[in-house]
């Protein structure tokens, strides 16, 4: 990811934050030819002693995981809030519109969780971070409707190997122009300049 240094964001929390927030990731990784596969699955970051794990599951109908199972190195994308900016808030009218985002790219290797009692501990790792509420219905299914749905997914763990993260925030801006684009934000990129600031 191309990264100027004024935009780099280096600070692991923040960078775990924009993952627990926007947990949809692009799922980046090569097919049986090398090319380019993308599948967007939401993810749970765990953060262990020995590093950061991200967690997940996938159709089996998905050629995909098989596909990163043999081949092994993958990209998840994670995206945060984003927004045009125009050039009306800067103090220049010799001034062009960009836009402003915020971004953590996760390198690391694909392992499968295949075996029934362990993918369905990552579904519920899953459920616990994004419905809680629905873990009793969970526990109350029928098990054998438990066992043919686990059946039919493919659970997945990725050790991450390495991450970047970038804020582009008009960091490289005045704070009068950082203001008034402050200003005309929605509440979810006004988190993120504040965090910046």
């Amino acid at each position: 990811m191309y990264s100027p240094k004024h935009f780099q964001m280096n600070d692991a929390a923040l960078a775990a934050k924009l993952i627990a927030e926007n947990p949809l990731a692009t799922l980046i990784g090569p097919d049986e030819r090398g090319h380019p596969f993308v599948s967007h699955l939401p993810m749970c970051l765990v953060d262990e002693d020995d590093g950061w794990s991200l967690e997940g599951h996938m159709a089996r109908a998905n050629p995909h995981w098989g596909w990163l199972c043999a081949q092994g190195e993958l990209l998840a994308v994670f995206t945060g809030p984003d927004a045009y900016i125009s050039p009306r808030h800067y103090d220049t009218r010799l001034s062009v519109p960009t836009w402003n985002y915020v971004a953590v790219h996760v390198r690391g290797r694909f392992e499968l969780v295949d075996e029934i009692e362990a993918k369905e501990q990552v579904l519920k790792r899953l459920i616990a971070q994004h419905d809680p509420e629905y873990n009793a219905q969970w526990t109350e299914l029928p098990e054998d409707y438990k066992l043919n749905l686990l059946k039919a997914i493919v659970g997945f763990r990725i050790r991450v190997d390495r991450w970047e993260a970038k804020a582009k925030l008009s960091q490289n801006r005045a704070a009068t122009e950082r203001e008034r684009i402050r200003s005309a934000s929605t509440p979810e990129m006004r988190g993120w300049l504040d965090l910046m600031a």
